[in-house]
């Protein structure tokens, strides 16, 4: 009795996935007879394609489907769309068409099922966001990171992509800020996300400076009114940053709002929707208002921030020292930092060895030795000179002549 109750219910099993297959091959009519009927594909290769998307249906249908069934028949819709893509050209057809539409929503929707099976494979939904972006699907995009984020809170890299685009593919310096306050309240301990966001923070400011010096407004009476505006902006950006580690009153303060993932078959999260602009960015005036010590101080709250969070973690320290060397918004609190690192960690060998190497590493791109390297070699030998006055010890003398015969044997001097 019990073999022939598996058997029946193996049965209907079967019979409801046929019913499943079923209805998708069906909605796959109306496209393929406009495919035939342009002369992009023959009868033939139509009912070829028929039946490998009936045996992939099939197979993703199963229960114990394996995310190599689910990539191979991405791979499959992928060829099709690229090889309608060269058949259009080669006819003259220079617009797109419904089967080229169908397609792109026939492998998100392959992607979707994916994502659902297999939620917790991160490198699944990188590909999904590759694919949207070459697309440049913005909405979908918006549906995809809430989705990803609301099932990988925890994910780095995914946090600091979706930051990235709203920042650079959408220009919303509001919502990328949100993002990564958003990310450091579920990792909290994070040294990359609080390198991406003291970079995100200079970059911001670098730009801010470029527009005022585009606008005339570097001096004058403007820039002395904006600077009110900008320590208003100061303030709410170190209310914001608080927040980010933990120091709020229960509010969520708006932000990311990060979808349901199971909403609906299609992934119809929340997404990224922008909200009101409440944060560092400020009001339009705030944004021009300032030199480039206003402009750069919530990057200084930030590092300051990241500290007091990680105050042993030292590869985070010199992480924001070489974001300052790369971005020159971020010249006035290098020194600063340099200070910090040499208070924290002044008896560190690896530490003085750091902070001398950081001038020749701003001339790696410069191939042949000239004047900038030997202006550089000397902040190096006067940085190792201050550790060693700050300090001195048998260690970091030795760590320190070590460091000057390897650089000497590798320039040739």
């Amino acid at each position: 009795r019990r073999s022939t109750c598996q058997a029946h219910c193996n049965a209907r099993s079967a019979a409801a996935m046929a019913d499943r297959v079923r209805e998708v091959m069906e909605s796959m009519v109306p496209e393929l007879e406009d495919v035939q009927r342009r002369g992009l594909c023959s009868a033939s290769e139509v009912k070829a394609l028929v039946r490998r998307r009936e045996r992939f249906e099939y197979l993703v249908h199963r229960p114990r489907a394996t995310r190599d069934d689910f990539l191979r028949y991405l791979q499959l819709e992928i060829n099709f769309e690229a090889l309608l893509k060269c058949r259009r050209r080669r006819l003259g057809m220079t617009r797109q068409g419904p089967p080229d539409f169908a397609i792109r929503r026939r492998i998100h929707f392959i992607f979707s099922r994916a994502a659902r099976r297999f939620k917790g494979d991160e490198r699944l939904w990188m590909q999904w966001i590759d694919f949207a972006e070459r697309r440049k699907a913005d909405k979908r995009l918006e549906r995809i990171y809430g989705r990803a984020l609301a099932v990988l809170p925890h994910s780095v890299p995914l946090w600091t992509r979706a930051a990235a685009w709203e920042f650079e593919a959408r220009s919303n310096a509001s919502a990328a800020r949100r993002l990564l306050q958003r990310a450091l309240r579920a990792n909290r301990g994070s040294r990359e996300l609080w390198l991406a966001y003291f970079r995100f923070e200079l970059i911001f400011a670098e730009r801010v400076q470029r527009r005022r010096s585009a606008l005339g407004l570097d001096g004058g009476a403007g820039a002395a009114d904006g600077d009110d505006v900008a320590a208003g902006s100061m303030a709410d950006g170190e209310e914001a940053v608080g927040e980010a580690v933990g120091e709020d009153d229960g509010e969520d303060g708006g932000g990311l709002e990060v979808g349901d993932e199971d909403e609906d078959e299609d992934g119809g999260a929340a997404g990224l929707a922008p909200a009101p602009m409440t944060d560092v960015e400020g009001a339009e005036g705030g944004e021009l208002g300032g030199g480039s010590a206003a402009t750069s101080a919530v990057a200084r709250y930030v590092y300051e921030s990241a500290v007091a969070a990680m105050p042993e973690d030292v590869e985070l320290r010199l992480g924001c020292l070489r974001a300052c060397g790369e971005v020159e918004a971020g010249a006035p609190i290098q020194a600063a930092i340099e200070t910090s690192l040499r208070d924290s960690f002044g008896e560190s060998a690896a530490v003085a060895v750091a902070l001398a190497s950081l001038p020749l590493d701003r001339c790696a791109a410069e191939p042949e030795w000239g004047s900038a390297h030997a202006a550089a070699l000397r902040a190096a030998l006067q940085s190792l000179d201050a550790s060693l006055a700050a300090a001195p010890s048998a260690r970091l003398r030795d760590a320190c002549v070590a460091w000057v015969e390897t650089v000497t044997q590798r320039e040739g001097l």
